[in-house]
Formats: structure tokens, C-alpha cells, sequence
């Protein structure tokens, strides 16, 4: 009896032992691996929303994209002697580009535009690094916008990293330290049911008080509601194929396959888009202008064989952010979210400030049609009477 309470006691003593060690084994990996964050502002990433026609570059710029000259023409924006001089403009992109001012430097010397100097930020320290994806978006950014609104400062805000947390945080650093009043975003990732929160929509509603902007790429995926594009405090840019005469005046445009546009999951409808939108929730894009990388746009990256052609809804952020900076620059406030002024004008003054775009798809639900559409939104710049009427909206 005494002997099999011995080896009982011992085998007790064994498998607590061996639990014990089970257990703290478990507790070390989990201790190892640290919390699972499920804050989806941290885990939810952003992608670049550009697209390059080759990824083969050409060291001069004899590619076929259109040039700063060529858009200004198109759109009506080359009657402007402003050139948004006294506005500060944002490009927020993530990890940022080691060279933007020398690719910037080698762009403006190609199409004859005057030099300037970016201011480069970096609001949480050293960003990562990703020269063959933020890298060319940071530099198509910088150089959309100097191409419209030569005379604008720009700031460049390197996110630390390509989730919406960073993303937004530079944004918002933006208009608070930084005092832009234009803040472009070329970047679009899933909607999430914390986006009309204070860490998301309120950061763009805060901006909107003070007198700021924002233009967000609607995404290249075609039909499908993106974030922050989504957000009612923002300006939402699909994207178009754009054709020019002979003479290189405006010639036709389409909706373009890859451009974002639907309705918001979360987002109710605006007011300023009462007269277009039916639905309940809010639709995008607001607005278009080329993107499709088959009729693209001219850059340079030293990273990707210097001059190329890039498309996307990410060339028609900061194009958009150009035009708005042309238009404060001779307001005496600035816009409080342009949307409300854009559509403002649209409701009266629609066929003589928009390119009304009737044909073509990114998908079943986003077809193109007379007036307002999921695809194009308002349409693209007719500038020469859009950019003046701006400067006359409350």
C-alpha cells in the first residue's frame, strides 16, 4: 500500500513537472510573439494606386506620355499666370523617395518648368523604404502637381509606413505643422467599419474646418468602393482615357477599366451630392481625369530607367490638388472641402466647367452616362471656367 502511494506521488510529481514545462514553453512563444494587434488602422495596408504603361524607362524623354504642356492644354489649365504661388500643397506617400529632388530637378528641365524645392517631412522618423513602389508613387505625386501648379509649395510627407495609422497621421501633420491647404493622397486600400471614426474621417473633418482639401485616388481595380476615397471629407478621383486632336486640344474621354467608383459600405451620402446620388450612401469618385496608362502621363524616376509613362488614378490625386491650389491661390479663404464647392458649380454651371463623360465601364455597377456616374463622377476639367468659378464659390 505504502509503495503504490510512493510511485504515485512520484508520477504526480512528474506530470506537474512536465505541465509545468508544457505551460511555460506556451508562455514564452506567446510572450516572444508580443499582443495581436487588431486595431485595423495599424493592420490595414495602403497600396499606390499608379500604373506604368513599360517598366522598361527611356534615359531622354522621348516617351510616348503626355507632357505638363499637353495636360495644361487639354484641361484648360495654361491660361493661369498664378500657378498656385502662395498655396502649400501636400503629397502624403509612404516611406517616401531618397532622390525626389534630383527626379524632380531632371523633369522640370525636360518640359521647361520652373525649378522648385520640396519640403521633405518626416513626422515619425526614418520610413521604410520601397523605391520600386512608393518610390515611383512619391515621385509621379511631386511632379503632377508641380506640373499644374508650378508656383505651389509642396511638401512631401514621408509616412513611416503604408498603413492607414501612418498614412493618416502624416495627412493630418500635414495641415497641422506643415500649413498646407491642398493635401493629396495617391493611395487606396479596403473600407473598414472604423473609418467614419475620429482616427479616419475626423482627422479629413478637422482639416475641412480649417480651410483644407484633400484629393484621394479612387483606386485602380476597377467598381468598388476604396478608403479614403470614400470619405465624405474628401475629394474622390476616378480616372479617364484621354484623346487629343491633331493640334493637341481636347479631343474625347472615357471612363477608364481600372478606375475605382461605387458606393461606400459605411459612408452615408453627403449633401453636396443630394441633386446626383439616389442612394443613401456615398458614392465616388466626385470627379475624373486621365489615368489610363495606355493615354498616360510622362515622369521620371532614376529608379525605373528615368523618363516613363504612368497611369492610374494616383496621376489624377495630385493633378486635381494642382487645379485646387490654382484656384486658392486667388481666393482669399481657402475652399473648406472643395467637394462642396465643385458640385456647387456642377448643379449650376455644369456643361460649361466639366467634360461630361458618357461612355465606358470599370464594371456592372460603374458605367459611364450623361451627368453625374460611379465611373467619373462629375466629369473632368473643363479649367479655363471651372478654376474662376471656384474662386467665386462661398
Amino acid at each position: 500500500m505504502r509503495n503504490i502511494t510512493k510511485l504515485t506521488l512520484l508520477l504526480c510529481v512528474l506530470l506537474t513537472l512536465v505541465a509545468s514545462s508544457i505551460f511555460a514553453m506556451r508562455g514564452g512563444n506567446a510572450r516572444a510573439s508580443g499582443p495581436v494587434n487588431d486595431d485595423p488602422m495599424v493592420k490595414l495596408i495602403a497600396y499606390p494606386d499608379f500604373r506604368l504603361k513599360s517598366r522598361v524607362g527611356s534615359v531622354t524623354p522621348n516617351v510616348n506620355g503626355f507632357t505638363p504642356a499637353q495636360l495644361q492644354q487639354a484641361y484648360g489649365l495654361n491660361v493661369f499666370q498664378s500657378g498656385g504661388a502662395g498655396v502649400i500643397v501636400a503629397v502624403i506617400d509612404a516611406c517616401g523617395n531618397s532622390h525626389v529632388q534630383a527626379d524632380l530637378h531632371a523633369f522640370d528641365l525636360a518640359y521647361n518648368l520652373p525649378a522648385t524645392t520640396i519640403r521633405v517631412v518626416k513626422p515619425e522618423g526614418t520610413p521604410c523604404s520601397d523605391p520600386r513602389n512608393w518610390g515611383i508613387e512619391t515621385d509621379l505625386d511631386v511632379q503632377m502637381v508641380h506640373a499644374v501648379a508650378p508656383f505651389a509649395t509642396i511638401v512631401l510627407e514621408e509616412a513611416k509606413t503604408a498603413s492607414f495609422a501612418d498614412l493618416i497621421k502624416a495627412a493630418q501633420d500635414a495641415y497641422m505643422k506643415q500649413g498646407a491647404t491642398i493635401v493629396s493622397m495617391s493611395f487606396s486600400g479596403p473600407e473598414f467599419s472604423g473609418e467614419t471614426g475620429s482616427r479616419a474621417d475626423g482627422v479629413f473633418s478637422q482639416g475641412n474646418a480649417l480651410g483644407v482639401s484633400f484629393t484621394a485616388a479612387s483606386g485602380d481595380n476597377g467598381c468598388g468602393a476604396q478608403y479614403p476615397a470614400a470619405s465624405p471629407y474628401v475629394l474622390s478621383v476616378g480616372g479617364t482615357s484621354l484623346n487629343l486632336s491633331a493640334t493637341g486640344t481636347y479631343s474625347t474621354e472615357t471612363a477608364w477599366k481600372g478606375s475605382g467608383g461605387g458606393l461606400s459600405a459605411y459612408e452615408s451620402r453627403p449633401v453636396y451630392q443630394n441633386g446626383v446620388n439616389a442612394s443613401g450612401k456615398r458614392a465616388i469618385p466626385d470627379v475624373s481625369i486621365v489615368a489610363d496608362p495606355n493615354t498616360g502621363v510622362a515622369m521620371y524616376d532614376s529608379d525605373i530607367g528615368d523618363f516613363n509613362v504612368a497611369g492610374g488614378t494616383s496621376v489624377g490625386a495630385p493633378l486635381w490638388a494642382g487645379i485646387l491650389a490654382l484656384a486658392n491661390s486667388m481666393r482669399f479663404f481657402s475652399m473648406t472641402n472643395a467637394s462642396n464647392d465643385l458640385y456647387t458649380v456642377a448643379y449650376s454651371r455644369y456643361t460649361s466647367n466639366y467634360h461630361d463623360i458618357k461612355s465606358g465601364s470599370s464594371g456592372s455597377a460603374c458605367i459611364a452616362g450623361p451627368g453625374y456616374d460611379t465611373v467619373t463622377g462629375l466629369g473632368s476639367p473643363v479649367s479655363v471656367h471651372l478654376v474662376p468659378n471656384l474662386t467665386i464659390a462661398p
